[in-house]
């Protein structure tokens, strides 16, 4: 153990973010959780990518990522509607903006639907995109017409 207590190892695992308003929200480092399901490394990557933290704690859940600037929800792309409600409702209540960032085949036709509907919501959502190599934010119909084609599962 090498002279270390339990409760220094943990505090030592966690992050904290400080949002606009002066509250600490704490969290999880990236790659901190010891699972290996897809949607838990992406997560990890978008964290690490944007300096931010995983498993935010908030008042009502937790949130995947959060940074000073956005709180992130990470879901595949056929679940994109129950991800916005998550973000929207983890947005209430840190005072970020949301963001979703999706991952998974998905053609592009459909990402730029996606793109538009969350764009002209209110408040807007913003999304990201795993491109198999990174996270990349989605911010024109351009992006989406330009990506490679996805063939859909």
């Amino acid at each position: 153990m090498m002279g270390v207590s339990a409760a220094t190892a943990r505090r030592n695992m966690r992050g904290s973010v400080i949002l606009p308003d002066g509250r600490i929200i704490r969290g999880a480092k990236p790659g901190m959780a010891g699972v290996t399901l897809e949607e838990h490394l992406l997560r990890d990557a978008l964290a690490r990518q944007l300096g931010g933290i995983t498993e935010a704690c908030l008042p009502y859940g937790r949130a995947d990522v959060m940074t000073g600037a956005a709180v992130f929800e990470v879901e595949t792309a056929q679940k994109w509607r129950t991800g916005a409600r998550q973000v929207l409702a983890y947005s209430a209540q840190c005072g970020l903006p949301p963001a979703l960032a999706l991952f998974g085949p998905i053609h592009r036709d459909d990402l730029l639907r996606f793109y538009v509907k969350l764009r002209d919501s209110r408040p807007p959502l913003a999304l990201w995109w795993w491109n198999g190599y990174g996270w990349e934010q989605i911010s024109s119909r351009r992006v989406c017409r330009n990506m490679p084609m996805r063939t859909s599962s």
